[in-house]
């Protein structure tokens, strides 16, 4: 009887452990259906007839500036970018992130908000993000909370999306030139949703990277205009 009673126990404590265990996985695990769910949500709601920036945003809501910065970034995610789109996309991240730096919102011009864009292309937005951002989800956990949590991490983070965003809108001609700023302005969005340090941190070094690989791409450039320059008989002093 007594055995029977401690074996009851023992089995209950085990489900009682494996439940937790599953609750502690469904809830580190759940985010790419929230994702799933948001970007469903936001795409059911875009009209026949295209959508503004302004409406996108508004669409977006309450869900939180980080994600509306994540979002923005779906039309820069593949090398080969949609056109016409790095200036109004660009220049909202920028105007939004100064917002979460000051703790205020600041007002977007009409002309970046009034931009519209179509469904189709809105939709093939929605869907490569939620392509990026599904397999991201595997390696994103908490961990280093002190680069994300906390009113200075949050500043320097909107600060470190604010010059993504100035890369982003520079009009430099380099390759995938739109494809490096929008990657770190992701990271840098997701790592701060998600308490992932780590992903803040890869988000850092890829604005870094795009400024360095920006200066050099213009060295470059300055360097090969004056020799064309030289070998045209023109010299600058």
């Amino acid at each position: 009887m007594w055995a029977a009673s401690y074996s009851n126990s023992l089995i209950q404590c085990l489900i009682r452990i494996w439940i937790n265990l599953g609750v502690k996985y469904l809830s580190e695990t759940s985010t790419v259906e929230h994702f799933s769910i948001v970007i469903a949500d936001i795409s059911s709601k875009i009209p026949e007839d295209g959508i503004t920036l302004k409406d996108f945003l508004n669409i977006i809501g309450d869900r939180g500036l980080f994600m509306s910065c994540m979002i923005l970034t779906a039309p820069f995610l593949l090398p080969i970018s949609v056109p016409g789109m790095s200036i109004p996309f660009g220049s909202a991240i920028f105007l939004i992130s100064l917002g979460i730096a000051a703790d205020r919102r600041i007002l977007i011009p009409d002309r970046v908000m009034d931009h519209k864009i179509s469904k189709n292309n809105m939709e093939r937005i929605l869907q490569e993000i939620l392509n990026i951002l599904i397999p991201l989800e595997k390696y994103i956990k908490p961990r280093l909370c002190y680069l994300v949590q906390g009113d200075t991490a949050k500043q320097v983070n909107s600060v470190m999306i604010a010059f993504g965003a100035v890369l982003l809108v520079t009009p430099i001609i380099a390759p995938m030139g739109d494809f490096f700023p929008s990657y770190g302005i992701l990271f840098i969005s997701l790592g701060t949703l998600e308490n992932d340090g780590y992903m803040v941190l890869a988000g850092y070094l890829t604005v870094i990277f795009t400024a360095i690989y920006y200066i050099l791409i213009f060295a470059i450039g300055i360097t090969l205009i004056l020799l064309f320059l030289s070998f045209l008989g023109l010299h600058i002093h």
